[in-house]
């Protein structure tokens, strides 16, 4: 499965979740930020995904219409996480994977 995590900047929580994914879980996972890419990357990544899974469920808006079918708000609630993979935002990753059935 193609997953794409976004978080606002694509620097600590979409990096760690597509982490996990990739290395732990075998998914095909990229990481993009809303802020930092532009909307033509952010529209071809939209494309290319099946499943797209956004870390705050305050900018589910800035997900276009046509793509928010693929979507699934995993609110793991705001950047705290700003150096290296906290254990704790993980380990909520991984419930949400679980209930999801991506684990």
């Amino acid at each position: 499965m193609k997953v794409l995590c976004v978080c606002r900047n694509g620097n600590s929580r979409s990096v760690a979740l597509a982490w996990l994914l990739k290395h732990k879980h075998g998914q095909d996972a990229l990481a993009m930020g809303l802020r930092k890419n532009s909307h033509e990357t952010q529209a071809l990544l939209y494309k290319w995904a099946d499943l797209i899974i956004l870390t705050a469920s305050k900018y589910a808006e800035e997900i276009p219409e046509a793509f928010r079918a693929k979507l699934r708000v995993w609110d793991v609630g705001p950047d705290t996480y700003f150096q290296g993979f906290s254990q704790e935002l993980l380990a909520q990753y991984e419930v949400y994977m679980k209930r999801d059935g991506l684990a």
